[in-house]
This record gives C-alpha cells, structure tokens and sequence, in this order.
C-alpha cells in the first residue's frame, strides 16, 4: 500500500512528539540504522548530518543560535526535512520516517557528541 506522504510527515511528528516524552535509550550518533536504504533515506541521512554538524559547529564556537534551540524547533525541521526529501520524488520506506524522527529526537546526545569529536581534534575547520 502506498501511504501518502501527508501522511507519512504527520505520522513521524507524532512519533517525533511521543519520542521525546518517552524515556527510550539514545539512537546511534552515526548512520541511521534504515530497513532499506534508496535515495529517500540518503536524502534524510545526509540533511541529518548536515544540520548536526553545522549546529556542532555552532556548539564549539559558542555561537547564540544554538543556545536558544529546542525540540520544537528541531521537530518542525525534521517535518520539513522529511517532506523535502520526499519531494525529490523516490519513494522511501514509510517505517524510515520514523527511524529518522527517533534519531532527530536525540539530537541533543548527536549534537554534543559531534562537538566533543571537534573540539578533540583541535577545533572546528
């Protein structure tokens, strides 16, 4: 059954919201761990590392824009990033919108992970 992908974004910010008041154990900092991988999930695997290490950046320079964001701020990005990604036409797996909206939901363990690697190699480029 192809699901809509209306659908499909509304389906994940409601998982990304249950994530979050959920106390479920952190994803993995690295690759997502999607059932199968196309353009779809390459799509979201490099706007999730894109975003995280821009903002990992941020961290390390001390920049304000990172000091004030939120999960809501990261949920409506990741709604966004999984409807840009659908856009670019490949069908992906319906159940990797939600492993992407868990991974998202953790952004904060990802994102201070990614600046204690910069700062051990010495500083952002």
């Amino acid at each position: 059954m192809i699901v809509p992908s209306s659908y499909r974004v509304r389906a994940a910010a409601c998982l990304f919201t249950l994530v979050l008041a959920a106390d479920v154990a952190p994803s993995s900092a690295a690759s997502l761990a999607f059932s199968k991988a196309g353009p779809y999930e390459a799509c979201l695997q490099a706007e999730a590392e894109t975003w995280l290490n821009a903002r990992a950046e941020d961290v390390v320079n001390g920049a304000e824009s990172v000091k004030s964001l939120d999960d809501g701020q990261v949920a409506a990005w990741t709604v966004d990033t999984l409807k840009t990604c659908a856009a670019k036409g490949a069908a992906g797996d319906a159940g990797n919108d939600a492993v992407f909206a868990k991974h998202m939901a953790h952004w904060r363990e990802h994102l201070y992970e990614l600046a204690r690697v910069i700062r051990a190699k010495g500083g952002s480029d």
